[in-house]
Parts: C-alpha cells; sequence; structure tokens
C-alpha cells in the first residue's frame, strides 16, 4: 500500500465493523464475471493484492452497486460490482514483524501526493463488510491435521 501500511507488517483483518471512505480493507473477489482475470492473474485464491483503500460506493449506469477502491503504489482506482466480490474486511490493525521496514522521507512523500490522487474518487458513505462469514483457508492447520490423521491412522 505504498508506505501507508510498513512492509512486512502483518496486517489483521474484520469482518464486522462498518467500513468509511478512507480506511483499508481486505478484498476477496468471486472467481467468475468481469473481475476473474485480475483476481486470477495476482493470485488463483482470488485475492485482490494485500489490501486496498476503500473509497466508497456508486451505482453504475445499469443501476447496479459498486465499490470504489484504490491502491498507492502506483495510485489506481477500481470499481468493483458488490455481485463480483467474496468478501470485503476492515483492516483493524497492523502488528510489527521483524522484517517490517520504515518508510523514507520520499516514500513518506510520495504516499501523501498518491492520497492526494484518491480524493476525487472519494464517494457514498461507510457500507456494511461484505461476506462476514467468509474466512481465509488456514492451510497449516490443514497440514497439521493430516500429519495427525497420519499418526492415527499408523
Amino acid at each position: 500500500m505504498g508506505g501507508f501500511v510498513p512492509t512486512g507488517a502483518e496486517l489483521e483483518a474484520d469482518p464486522t465493523p462498518e467500513i468509511h471512505p478512507g480506511q483499508l480493507v481486505a478484498v476477496v473477489l468471486k472467481k467468475t464475471g468481469p473481475m476473474q482475470g485480475l483476481a486470477h492473474s495476482l493470485h488463483g485464491n482470488g485475492w485482490l493484492g494485500v489490501v486496498k483503500m476503500f473509497l466508497g460506493t456508486t451505482t453504475t449506469r445499469a443501476g447496479r452497486k459498486a465499490y470504489m477502491l484504490g491502491q498507492l503504489e502506483p495510485p489506481i482506482v477500481l470499481a468493483v460490482e458488490e455481485a463480483h466480490m467474496e468478501a470485503m474486511h476492515l483492516i483493524v490493525g497492523a502488528k510489527e514483524t521483524p522484517w517490517m521496514l520504515e518508510n523514507t522521507e520520499e516514500q513518506d512523500a510520495n504516499l501523501e501526493a498518491a492520497i492526494d490522487l484518491m480524493t476525487p474518487w472519494f464517494c457514498g458513505g461507510a457500507t456494511k463488510p461484505i461476506g462476514p462469514n467468509w474466512r481465509p483457508v488456514d492451510i497449516e492447520a490443514i497440514v497439521e491435521a493430516a500429519k495427525l490423521l497420519e499418526k492415527i491412522d499408523a
């Protein structure tokens, strides 16, 4: 997120709170529809990057609800229809990690410029999270369960 979140920070998302323009969100796209190419090109599990900035909601010409999302490096605005989102949860915290990097002065200046470029697209108001019951697959837990089953079988 272009210095908005320190490189290497471990983020925590919460599927319950309302989301307001300017807040960071974790987004999961459905694997069908007009966003499928982007979802599959970035990662096979449908993640649209790690996080995006929620800019607000709008209505398409056809009358469908869409969410405006931004990224900061490079500054890009993306409109995603509600029907094509599996989940959108609020980022509520960042945990420091040993490999986390501090921003340089240049990165801070670039961040401010990128956020300023997003401001014309702030629209609509707060929204409820999408897919509050969606959870990422915990690969480590699956591996541990498989190991336990192998021990039981042996």
